[in-house]
C-alpha cells in the first residue's frame, strides 16, 4: 500500500469515527410513517427501540478505502411522549434517553454508556383528521450528557449541544395509502475538548425523508422510507476534514397495533450510497405502549 493510500485510509477511519454518535443518535430521531399524526390529547406513550447497525465498508470521497472496518453499534433507546395542547395547537412534549454500545474494530476503539439525551415537541398548526392531512413542526435540543473521553475518537456522546428543526407533512392519499414527507436541519455547537483539547466544529446538516405506508389490515401496515442526508462537514482547529455527508438510505418495515394495548414495529435499513463514512445496514425493533 502506498503512503498516499495509507494516509487516505487512516483519515477516512478517523472521519468515519466522528459520525458514530450522530449515526446512533439518529435512530431515535428518525421519523417513521404516520408519526406526524397526533394522538388525542391526554395520551402518553412509552416507546422503546432496540437497534443493531454494522458496517465493513468505509468510503472517502465516494471511493471504498476499507472493507474491514468492523463497525458495530447496538442501542437501547427509551422515549416518553405526552400528547396535549400548547399555544392552541396539538403538541407532544417528549424526552429521549439512549444507551449505546459502539465498537470500531479497525480503529481499535469502543465506547459504551448513556448517550446524549435530547428533548423537544411537535406542534401541529394543521391537524385535519377528516381530510387526512397533518402538518407539524418539531424542534429538538441535544444535551452533552453522553459518555465522552477526549482521548478517543469513538464516543457515544458528542460533547456539544446541537439543535434540530424538523417539519413533517402526512396525507392520506386513499383509505389505505399514506404519504409522509419530512425535512430537517441540524445545527451543531463546538466540541472544545476533542482528542485532548482541539476544537471540533461541524457545519449544519440536512435530512429529507419520504415515506409510503399501506394498510394490510386493521392497525397493520407495511411501509418504505427513503432518506437523503447532506452537509455536516467537520473541521478540527479550523482545518477541514473534507468529510461532508452525501448519503442515500432505504428502509422497509411493518407496523402492527395489537388491539389498543401496544404497537410492534420492525424495520430493515440499508445505506445505498455513502460519500464519506461507514456504509451500514441494520435492523430496528420498536415497541410503543400507551399509558
Amino acid at each position: 500500500m502506498t503512503h498516499y493510500k495509507k494516509t487516505l485510509l487512516s483519515g477516512a477511519v478517523l472521519a468515519s469515527s466522528l459520525f458514530v454518535s450522530q449515526q446512533v443518535m439518529a435512530i431515535a430521531e428518525t421519523v417513521h410513517p404516520r408519526d406526524y399524526i397526533p394522538a388525542p390529547s391526554g395520551v402518553n406513550l412509552s416507546v422503546t427501540y432496540l437497534d443493531h447497525r454494522s458496517a465493513d465498508k468505509v468510503n472517502a470521497d465516494g471511493n471504498t478505502v476499507a472493507n474491514n472496518a468492523g463497525f458495530e453499534a447496538n442501542a437501547l433507546i427509551q422515549r416518553f411522549i405526552h400528547y396535549t395542547e400548547l399555544l392552541g395547537m396539538p403538541a407532544d412534549p417528549q424526552v429521549i434517553v439512549p444507551v449505546v454500545d459502539v465498537d470500531v474494530g479497525m480503529a481499535g476503539q469502543d465506547s459504551q454508556g448513556v448517550g446524549d439525551i435530547f428533548f423537544g415537541s411537535t406542534f401541529w398548526p394543521l391537524a385535519d383528521n377528516e381530510n387526512k392531512q397533518w402538518f407539524g413542526i418539531t424542534p429538538f435540543i441535544y444535551m452533552p450528557t453522553g459518555e465522552y473521553d477526549s482521548n478517543k475518537a469513538v464516543n457515544v456522546g458528542a460533547n456539544r449541544w446541537s439543535y434540530v428543526l424538523q417539519a413533517g407533512y402526512t396525507k392520506g392519499l386513499t383509505d389505505k395509502l399514506y404519504l409522509d414527507v419530512v425535512g430537517e436541519v441540524e445545527w451543531y455547537g463546538d466540541n472544545d475538548d476533542y482528542l485532548g483539547g482541539s476544537t471540533l466544529s461541524k457545519d449544519e446538516a440536512y435530512r429529507f425523508n419520504t415515506m409510503l405506508s399501506y394498510d394490510v389490515g386493521p392497525g397493520r401496515y407495511v411501509w418504505s422510507r427513503y432518506v437523503k442526508q447532506i452537509g455536516g462537514e467537520e473541521s478540527v482547529d479550523g482545518v477541514s476534514l473534507d468529510n461532508k455527508m452525501d448519503t442515500d438510505t432505504m428502509s422497509i418495515g411493518y407496523t402492527h397495533w395489537v388491539g389498543q394495548d401496544f404497537q410492534l414495529q420492525a424495520e430493515y435499513t440499508r445505506d445505498l450510497s455513502v460519500e464519506n463514512g461507514f456504509e451500514t445496514d441494520g435492523v430496528t425493533l420498536r415497541l410503543a405502549i400507551p399509558f
